[in-house]
C-alpha cells in the first residue's frame, strides 16, 4: 500500500522530566532563589563583570529544560549570571516544538 499524503506521523520524543535531573532542579533552585541573575541586557544594574566565560546554550522539545539546563550550564562554569539571554523556538512541521535558551555566563565582582 503506497502512501499519498506522505509519511505518518512520527512519535513525538519523550518529554523530559525536570524532577529526574538533579542538576536542573538544583539550577531552578538556585533561580528561584535569586542566586542566578539572568538579564536580557548584556549589563546587570549595579553589578560590575569580573569575567566572561562565553556563549552557552541549551536545546530541548522541553521549554524547561532548556532554560533550566542554561542554568546548570552557568553553574558548571561557576558562573553567578547570565548577560544578554536570548530564546528561540523552532516549530516542526508536525506539530513539535524545539526551544533554545542561551547567554553569555559571567561571574559578577563582590558588593563591597
Amino acid at each position: 500500500m503506497a502512501l499519498i499524503f506522505g509519511s505518518p506521523k512520527k512519535q513525538a520524543p519523550a518529554k523530559d522530566d525536570i524532577g529526574s535531573d538533579h542538576r536542573l532542579a538544583m539550577a531552578r533552585d538556585m533561580y528561584m532563589a535569586g542566586k542566578m541573575k539572568l538579564m536580557t541586557t548584556e549589563a546587570v544594574p549595579g553589578r560590575e563583570i569580573q569575567s566572561a566565560f562565553g556563549l552557552i546554550v541549551c536545546r530541548s522539545y522541553n521549554f524547561d529544560n532548556a532554560f533550566y539546563g542554561l542554568m546548570a550550564q552557568a553553574v558548571d562554569v561557576n558562573a553567578d549570571a547570565i548577560v544578554g539571554y536570548r530564546e528561540t523556538i523552532a516549530f516542526h512541521p508536525e506539530g513539535d516544538k524545539y526551544y533554545s535558551c542561551y547567554g553569555t555566563a559571567v561571574r559578577m565582582k563582590k558588593i563591597k
